[in-house]
């Protein structure tokens, strides 16, 4: 008697328990063991529109965007108001950097299921990036001493060129002891993965106390995920003689960037040629995606109304998200100086589109 020999393990596996093994490999990150399961399991069942939409999203997971797309179109082919294979086709149009057609598919997915978390999430994501930040801040002091109040309103604005640069032009007029400047300024921002560097040059016409005309320069350095090198610096010719800064540092971002702590060794050569030195610390908590709190102490040299003096200041601020895309941000700063003491209170709005 002939003994017909036994059919392979898979094959005799209820196709059930295959599908459910399949998704929870695709789920644990394991979508090449995925796949073969999910064939297997179509080659029985070839009308199964999940097990087929898996299929397609392991492929993704692999990074093999034709057959996934094939998959998900034939999904759709099936079952046209399948939520979850539009999101799939849109992921793949991402993915190839097609951000007009994923945001179509999105669409798409949207309106066959307009209560989707999945898809509310995506349409997010695909937003366009805005290209464009303003910003407004304005500033009021009281002075120690019987002295006037000083005021400060600054406007900025700034574009994004591409991925890895942007420019600003910014204007800032103050009222110091009766008398009012108003500085302009442009900057150029420069960043790749791991390393920022900026450049600004600016000045205020027919100045009294800002700099007649000023560069600075500085950068950034990541030395891993949590370390960065930081440093700052700058030359400002004044009525009263040119200051020169340099100001070297160092970063912390901690608790999965929540947490950035920074510290800085303030390095003055001022308008008299003699050199003062200092330091500022700086630290800031995003409490929640909504809400960041910052703090910080300095103990070194400033040149207000071109006169460098040494200062010991400490200030507390918040930013609060008031959408996506507009923050409200509010400060105040407590400054202990030889010839009188300072405090102020700031308020500003950032907006990007």
């Amino acid at each position: 008697m002939i003994v017909a020999p036994e059919p392979a393990a898979i094959v005799q596996t209820d196709t059930q328990s295959l599908y459910r093994s399949a998704v929870a490999d695709r789920l644990a990150g394991r979508p090449a063991d995925a796949v073969p399961k999910l064939e297997q399991v179509l080659a029985a069942r070839p009308d199964d529109v999940d097990a087929r939409l898996n299929l397609g999203l392991a492929l993704l997971a692999l990074g093999r965007l034709d057959d996934a797309e094939a998959a998900f179109r034939t999904v759709l082919d099936r079952s046209p108001g399948y939520a979850d294979a539009w999101i799939g086709l849109a992921r793949v149009e991402q993915r190839r950097g097609n951000l007009g057609a994923a945001r179509n598919m999105a669409a798409e997915a949207r309106r066959v299921a307009p209560d989707s978390q999945d898809v509310l999430s995506l349409q997010a994501a695909l937003k366009p990036a805005p290209v464009w930040r303003a910003d407004i801040h304005t500033a009021r002091s009281r002075l120690s001493n019987g002295l006037a109040d000083w005021t400060e309103t600054r406007l900025s604005i700034a574009r994004r060129l591409d991925s890895t640069s942007s420019i600003a032009l910014a204007v800032e007029a103050t009222e110091r002891f009766g008398n009012e400047d108003v500085y302009l300024e442009a900057r150029l921002d420069k960043f790749v993965e791991g390393r920022s560097g900026y450049i600004a040059v600016g000045g205020a016409p027919d100045a009294d106390y800002r700099p007649e005309i000023g560069v600075a320069a500085g950068g950034r350095i990541d030395l891993d995920a949590v370390v960065a090198l930081t440093v700052d610096g700058s030359v400002a010719r004044y009525r009263t003689g040119t200051v020169t800064n340099l100001h070297p540092g160092l970063a912390l971002d901690l608790a999965a960037d929540r947490v950035q702590l920074s510290a800085r060794w303030i390095n003055v050569w001022d308008e008299q040629g003699e050199y003062r030195n200092g330091y500022a610390a700086q630290a800031r908590w995003q409490t929640t995606d909504q809400l960041a709190l910052r703090m910080g102490y300095a103990d070194a040299p400033e040149t207000t109304n071109g006169v460098t003096v040494d200062v010991s200041a400490w200030n507390v601020g918040a930013e609060v998200a008031l959408t996506d895309r507009l923050a409200l941000r509010v400060g105040y700063l407590s400054e202990d100086r030889d010839a009188y003491d300072r405090e102020e209170l700031s308020v500003g709005l950032g907006w990007r589109f």
